[in-house]
């Protein structure tokens, strides 16, 4: 099976991980780890901003690629830069996944409250199942 596990870097999406890991119980399944960046539309700084931002996308995919090879489960990474739900369900299309696997919140705080969470958009317009963790 192909599954998408995203990540934000928050602790919900981590636990997640280990949930699905428990789950699978040691089949094998074909694995990638996705982080999405955030657009920005702010002008002076951004270049600062997008380097914190792919450094923290490098820390939530290391630590949960870490996770994965603590349970001895191959897994590869991807970072990308969009909407996050938006891009999470075109690589889910695009690439024939059969599971995305997510956790319940994120790290979105008042700006998740105000557009959406991303679980839940992904919930009503997902192309294939999605196992949410908490």
């Amino acid at each position: 099976m192909r599954v998408l596990i995203t990540t934000d870097g928050s602790d919900c999406s981590f636990e997640a991980i280990r949930q699905f890991i428990k789950l699978i119980n040691g089949t094998r399944h074909q694995i990638t780890i996705l982080y999405v960046m955030p657009l920005l539309t702010i002008g002076r700084d951004i270049g600062y901003i997008e380097a914190e931002q792919e450094r923290a996308g490098i820390n939530a995919l290391n630590t949960a690629i870490s996770i994965f090879n603590k349970a001895a489960i191959p897994a590869e990474t991807e970072l990308q830069q969009g909407t996050p739900a938006d891009a999470i369900l075109e690589i889910a299309k695009n690439g024939n996944f059969e599971l995305i696997v997510m956790g319940q919140r994120g790290t979105g705080g008042f700006r998740e409250y105000v557009l959406g969470s991303v679980s839940k958009h992904l919930v009503q317009n997902a192309p294939c199942s999605i196992f949410i963790g908490k």
